[in-house]
């Protein structure tokens, strides 16, 4: 867990924005069949018909918002590797709060051996590029979505 390199960054930056065009391209294919199918259903005569078709319709429109969320991280971590983000590509900021606030903490104790970093691990930024945080503090952010 260490800064990435500019070399890493520059290959980061390529796979993000291959995976953002692609997403794009999909988002509006996507749209497009939303868009058909809504079209289509003045025209179905059958009740059952229609239901699957508003069934059909309300779950592309669920995979749209989820892409588009995906579009905002890749977009949002694009920024951070161009220095325009609200922090560095490859820090988990809440682990560099962690850490801030430890530093911060006068009665706090040096911990043995070596200290904390922020760096995401880059086994995770190799799969998930757009990443935010962590494993752990990920998995603290869905629980948090999942109670709200």
């Amino acid at each position: 867990m260490s800064k990435p390199t500019k070399a890493e960054l520059a290959k980061y930056k390529s796979i993000l924005e291959k995976q953002l065009a692609s997403l794009r391209g999909d988002v509006g294919s996507m749209r497009d069949e939303a868009l058909r199918a809504s079209d289509q259903d003045a025209s179905v005569d059958h009740l059952a018909d229609q239901g699957t078709d508003n069934y059909d319709q309300g779950f592309m429109l669920g995979l749209i918002e989820n892409e588009e969320e995906t579009i905002k991280q890749i977009e949002e971590a694009l920024d951070r590797i161009d220095g325009n983000g609200d922090w560095e590509f490859g820090i988990c900021p809440l682990c560099a709060e962690e850490i801030e606030a430890s530093k911060k903490a006068k009665d706090a104790k040096k911990p043995k051996g070596k200290p904390a970093e922020p760096w995401i691990p880059k086994a995770r930024l190799e799969y998930l590029p757009w990443a935010r945080y962590c494993v752990r503090h990920q998995e603290v952010e869905e629980r948090n979505r999942e109670s709200a």
